[in-house]
């Protein structure tokens, strides 16, 4: 749910624009809302500033950035974001969220609230409303008492459009082929244009328009909520808007309230504030509470692991002595570099990403053929989600290193986050072949089954999943794989098997 960058095609008329002057839109636009733009959404940008000169009668770019920037420019500043945004959204989109939902989370939560009997939850990014209808329904579903409770759902979209059709609880009859029917006969009736949702159901549910990236926050007005959901919205988030918002999430949140993210997205390197819990085949994230909860599987968030994962460490700035000899000179000068790329690498571990990146700069300024350094480089401008620069380090790497199976796995996750499915697929594919029994060959498989979902080849999905789980059995069940345990990433990929079967 909430928006992804959408490519059009815009309408047919003639708009010189240059590149300064779409620099200008780019920055005003992510300043704004927060969404991330690279080089290849030049044109949706351009067709999405064309469209509303076209319906404005504005003559020229500049007119048109004059308007946006002017007194009374926010109206339009949010038609024009609107047509950068897609609303992908459904009833219950992630089952398995649903299910935690239900069966895990609410239980713990009404024993919680079983003095005062309220409850308050956020559906952040609610897009035209499905995921707030349905959070509702599992609230009916699950509380027997529910009158005898107060329960406010907030829903909140930085697109009046999408709210309007929220608030109408009116949708298509084609959107509602997943629901379960027992579901669709309790909880919507037929009407003009397909099926509105029950008005108990909706009468649990409020619209606001809210900016995600806008500040001041009102976390006076929000706190203190039991679970926030915000899933597929900050994936299109610069990183600095991650941060913040997930920084606000936090602050807004009860203790032990949860977190629900969407399967893409993850708290590495974002925030280290928030218990990672796991359940069901799904997992939530959720400030930790004041008595620790028991029951569920928990692991400390994720900002303050590292990119690399046990088995398959390798020390960094190691490099190939070349000669069986060196002077004195060349042995003190290698010393020194291997000191400052050890400095480098515990900044690095340390969280000290900024001043880690400054020195592994400095010694690659000195020395811009050492292989550890540009890997370190690689893994930084990743974090920073500067995708060419960290490319660029890790094609360094592996023209000196063609071997390396960490480049090849951090070259791949480069490639997918980038849009470069197709490339993160063959470097996925390379890891498999260097390190067939790995962790890295562990998660390639496990990211080459999404991309085959993607592309609607099931029965490839289905292998790739087969031979993840393979993998991960091998392991012990509480070996981190990245931020997970190799068990809960099992019974994910059980889960998602049964979902393709279900297709």
């Amino acid at each position: 749910m909430g928006a992804a960058c959408l490519c059009c095609d815009g309408p047919s008329v003639e708009m010189n624009m240059t590149r300064a002057e779409y620099l200008l839109f780019q920055e005003l636009v992510e300043s704004s809302s927060g969404l991330r733009f690279e080089d290849r959404d030049w044109t949706p940008l351009r067709s999405a500033v064309c469209r509303r000169m076209v319906a404005l009668g504005v003559s020229s770019p500049a007119e048109y950035y004059e308007l946006l920037t002017s007194r009374n420019g926010g109206e339009e500043l949010v038609r024009l974001t609107e047509l950068l945004t897609v609303q992908e959204t459904a009833f219950f989109r992630n089952p398995a969220h649903f299910e935690l939902l239900t069966r895990m989370v609410l239980p713990e939560l009404l024993e919680r609230r079983s003095g005062d009997r309220v409850l308050r939850l956020w559906s952040a990014g609610c897009s035209t409303g499905q995921e707030a209808y349905s959070i509702a329904i599992s609230l009916l579903e699950t509380l027997p008492d529910v009158d005898e409770w107060s329960i406010d759902i907030l829903a909140t979209d930085i697109s009046p459009r999408a709210l309007a059709q929220g608030k109408s609880g009116v949708y298509p009859a084609r959107g509602f082929r997943s629901v379960d029917p027992t579901i669709l006969d309790r909880y919507f009736e037929p009407c003009e244009g397909g099926f509105r949702v029950v008005e108990r159901a909706r009468r649990l549910v409020r619209f606001e328009q809210l900016n995600l990236v806008k500040e001041p926050f009102p976390l006076a007005a929000l706190r203190p909520l039991d679970v926030i959901f915000c899933e597929n919205v900050t994936i299109y988030f610069k990183p600095e808007s991650t941060r913040r918002v997930i920084r606000n999430f936090h602050d807004a949140l009860a203790d032990g309230g949860f977190l629900f993210l969407g399967y893409s997205e993850t708290l590495w390197r974002i925030s280290s504030d928030f218990l990672l819990r796991s359940g069901y085949g799904s997992f939530v994230y959720q400030k930790p509470p004041t008595t620790r909860a028991v029951g569920l599987e928990v692991r400390q968030g994720g900002a303050g692991r590292s990119v690399h994962t046990r088995g398959h460490e390798r020390e960094i700035g190691k490099g190939r002595r070349h000669g069986r000899r060196f002077s004195r000179r060349a042995a003190e000068d290698s010393g020194a570099k291997r000191e400052s790329l050890e400095r480098a690498t515990s900044l690095y571990e340390a969280k000290r990403f900024e001043e880690a990146l400054l020195a592994v700069e400095a010694l690659l300024a000195a020395e811009p053929g050492d292989v550890g350094a540009h890997l370190l480089a690689a893994k930084l401008r990743a974090d920073r989600e500067d995708l060419g620069p960290a490319m660029r380090h890790c094609m360094v790497v592996l023209q000196s290193d063609p071997l390396l199976v960490e480049a090849h796995y951090l070259m791949a996750l480069l490639r997918l986050r980038s849009g470069d499915v197709h490339g993160a697929a063959k470097s996925f594919g390379r890891v498999v072949y260097l390190d067939p029994s790995g962790q890295r060959a562990a998660l390639a498989h496990f990211h080459l089954a999404g991309i085959h979902v993607d592309n609607g080849e099931l029965h490839s999905a289905a292998r790739e999943y087969r031979n993840a789980i393979r993998l991960l059995e091998k392991l012990p069940k509480d070996e981190l794989v990245e931020e997970f345990s190799a068990d809960f990433l099992v019974r994910v990929c059980r889960r998602r098997l049964e979902e393709l079967v279900r297709q």
